[in-house]
């Protein structure tokens, strides 16, 4: 949703850019939101296996190394996605995976902290994805309400 809100407050035609739309779809939820879970779960193995010793790594149904393979796979194949649309949505692609990181892995591990978790959550799944909708539309740089809009949501 965060997208296409980032879509829409840019007031670009969506019919004319269904291609643009299709791909960053793909783009903030199958691959990035994707990636940050997998980066997550393989953060967070030692704590699920006794919370929830069912969960892929704990359960031995996925290997720490295969984890990692899909993590890369899914950040290289959204960078393509991303470098597809436009190189400034590959470079906000880019701090999604950083945010990722710093919420999941050490040696910052956000998620430790209320506040910092929280607002690296805020910002990634809400404020990365509207700007990625809106950078992604625009094909460049979208206006100052657009990305205000992306920051206060």
């Amino acid at each position: 949703w965060a997208f296409a809100c980032g879509v829409v407050s840019t007031g670009e035609s969506v019919s004319q850019n269904i291609s643009i739309l299709v791909r960053g779809v793909i783009l903030a939820g199958p691959l990035m939101c994707a990636m940050s879970q997998t980066m997550n779960d393989y953060f967070d193995r030692e704590v699920d296996a006794i919370n929830e010793p069912e969960r892929p790594i704990p359960a031995g149904k996925i290997s720490k190394q295969a984890s990692w393979l899909i993590t890369f796979g899914l950040i290289l194949s959204g960078f393509l996605v991303a470098l597809s649309i436009h190189p400034y949505v590959v470079a906000i692609a880019f701090v999604g995976v950083l945010m990722s990181h710093a919420y999941s892995g050490p040696p910052i591990r956000a998620k430790r902290n209320g506040w910092y978790g929280n607002l690296i959550v805020g910002l990634a799944y809400e404020g990365v994805a509207w700007l990625t909708g809106s950078f992604s539309i625009t094909q460049g740089v979208p206006s100052t309400e657009s990305i205000a809009l992306a920051i206060i949501f």
